[in-house]
């Protein structure tokens, strides 16, 4: 099982190492590319779905990087679209094995910063880590396969970990 977790912890490195490349020399600004997510923690449980932030200075770096990674294949959600954030998906379909979600972000924003933040929490607290990968296995376990239902009832348990994130780094 350790084996299994290290091979796909340095599968997901390179799958992240190529998608950032593609993203960089599609976007003509100047932005952060991120890896973050399960895929980004390791020995987290996840659905081996590769989550990369991207993070830009304005409006205009905003509508241009929607164009570059529209150029790459990635399909943008309009219903997620705001002023500071759009999701994008590698495949229109349901999410499954494999697939690149890529948030698009304003740098500066509280988004951003509780993406990066709520990384770095669980990179430097393993058991909090294993609590959060518990805790999704547990939802998947007890039935919580209708993916709106699942994202709800995460989406809870995130926020609560982003704010213990927020009160660790105020130490």
């Amino acid at each position: 099982m350790v084996e299994l977790i290290r091979q796909n912890l340095k599968i997901n490195r390179s799958r992240f190492v190529k998608v950032k490349k593609a993203i960089l020399n599609s976007i003509d600004a100047d932005i952060i590319v991120e890896h973050v997510g399960s895929t980004a923690i390791p020995k987290m449980y996840g659905k081996n779905i590769l989550d990369v932030l991207v993070g830009v200075n304005n409006c205009n770096d905003f509508n241009n990087a929607i164009k570059g990674l529209e150029k790459i294949g990635f399909i943008g959600s309009e219903k997620s679209r705001n002023d500071e954030y759009m999701f994008f998906a590698s495949d229109s379909g349901e999410t499954h094995d494999g697939d690149v979600h890529v948030h698009l972000v304003l740098k500066e924003t509280k988004r951003i910063d509780d993406f990066l933040l709520l990384k770095d929490y669980l990179l430097s607290h393993p058991k909090e880590a294993k609590a959060y990968s518990d805790f999704k296995k547990e939802l998947i376990k007890n039935g919580a396969t209708d993916r709106k239902e699942y994202k709800r009832i995460k989406a809870e348990y995130v926020s609560n970990l982003i704010q213990k994130a927020i009160k660790y780094a105020e130490k």
